[in-house]
């Protein structure tokens, strides 16, 4: 990369490698689990070593497709595939929520190198990739290690990815490559898209050039950015091919008796399912219970506000820039598409599918905070970090079963 912020590149590494460190640490000791029941990644991997794509022994407490004798992962398989080195290891008792805290150790070291490139005042790096790392719900998500979880934890490595190389203008189709890569760990990721064509706009549009429109356009540009998003959409369908026989991810809509669910009455997605989930992400409360721990988070989730109220400077200068024009539509193009989904991301801490556009909100917080971190800004990042820790705390010493016995009335 060209600019480290006045930084050696030995420097910038031995920063992120410590910070990387640091969070590991952390994440380690809050994980909820030494490991996650749910390692359909890790059963997939050792399923991939042995020239399968599907399991041949059912995990019943696990989401599968079953298919006569063959059992299939349903969650697109990039981290099974990256589990692969660690599986022909340790075989199938690879630790998962150990590979998840790996990656989501990484992920905070990558939000510090985006952080670096969006301000050079130290202060501001620092707490902002603290907020991150700390005071969002990224911490529950990667120390958890659950197949859902797991899958965002490595769709926000490649989006941080392909953010880094968008900012130092790298070749576009390693840009794509990095698109196509967090879709293939989490399908709604790939309506990313636009944050990467809004801000390399002066890359593949010249308007100086001609008045002819066509000559205007980078086609070139263009082409590369695609055909690496179309790479991954390739191995997807090829995948799917391979398991079902059709090219189109078919799987989520074979899990078994899956319209018999009371939340896809109108089928998986639906636009009458987006009040569901607004009402998680800016309503939902804490339960309130009459003995210790006097609070608890409820399953359903959390208002976003309240598991990083630091989000707000996110709304700080509109879209006056290509960076916020970016950001603001891709957020909007995956929310719609998440909020129209049936179910909500139960059972969990915050509103875990926000986490696909948390690295858009991340920069857009970063620019609301401006030049020069002040107390306020202080404030709320470490709110933000004393609600996560709680909620880590809670869940890692109670689990999940037990903080819902203690408010048996809520419906879930």
């Amino acid at each position: 990369m060209n600019n480290y912020g006045g930084y050696s590149k030995k420097k910038t590494l031995f920063i992120c490698l410590i910070i990387f460190s640091i969070t590991y640490l952390i994440y380690f000791l809050t994980r909820e689990s030494d490991s996650t029941p749910y390692n359909n990644f890790i059963r997939l991997a050792d399923a991939l070593l042995n020239g399968r794509l599907y399991l041949i022994e059912d995990a019943p407490w696990i989401e599968l497709v079953h298919i006569d004798d063959r059992h299939y992962v349903v969650p697109p398989p990039l981290p099974a595939f990256l589990s692969v080195p660690f599986v022909a290891i340790w075989g199938l008792s690879t630790n998962q929520t150990l590979i998840s805290i790996l990656f989501g150790s990484i992920n905070i070291s990558l939000a510090y190198l985006v952080a670096r490139h969006l301000t050079q005042n130290t202060s501001v790096q620092i707490w902002s990739t603290v907020m991150f790392g700390f005071g969002t719900i990224h911490w529950w998500v990667a120390s958890s290690g659950g197949v859902w979880v797991f899958s965002q934890t490595v769709s926000v490595t490649f989006l941080f990815i392909g953010i880094l190389l968008t900012f130092y203008k790298y070749h576009p189709l390693l840009i794509g490559l990095s698109v196509g890569a967090t879709y293939w760990s989490r399908l709604t990721t790939v309506l990313s898209l636009p944050f990467f064509l809004i801000y390399t706009y002066d890359r593949w549009y010249k308007p100086e050039n001609t008045k002819s429109l066509i000559n205007r356009i980078n086609f070139k540009f263009l082409v590369y950015l695609g055909c690496g998003i179309a790479l991954f959409i390739a191995f997807n369908a090829l995948y799917n091919y391979g398991r079902f026989g059709t090219p189109f991810d078919v799987s989520y809509y074979l899990i078994p008796d899956i319209f018999q669910e009371k939340w896809y009455q109108k089928g998986i997605f639906d636009i009458t399912y987006i009040p569901r989930h607004l009402k998680i992400i800016f309503l939902k409360l804490p339960e309130y219970v009459s003995g210790f721990p006097y609070l608890v988070p409820n399953w359903n989730g959390l208002a976003i506000w309240i598991t990083t109220p630091a989000f707000i400077y996110a709304f700080r200068g509109g879209i006056k820039n290509k960076l916020a024009l970016g950001c603001w539509v891709s957020i909007l193009f995956i929310a719609l598409v998440n909020f129209a989904h049936g179910t909500w991301g139960f059972t969990q801490f915050g509103y875990r599918f926000a986490v696909d556009f948390y690295p858009f909100l991340f920069l857009l917080t970063i620019k609301g905070i401006g030049a020069e971190i002040k107390w306020h800004h202080k404030i709320l990042i470490l709110i933000g970090i004393v609600i996560n820790l709680w909620g880590v705390l809670l869940i890692k010493i109670y689990g999940w079963p037990a903080l819902a016995e203690l408010f048996p009335k809520t419906t879930f």
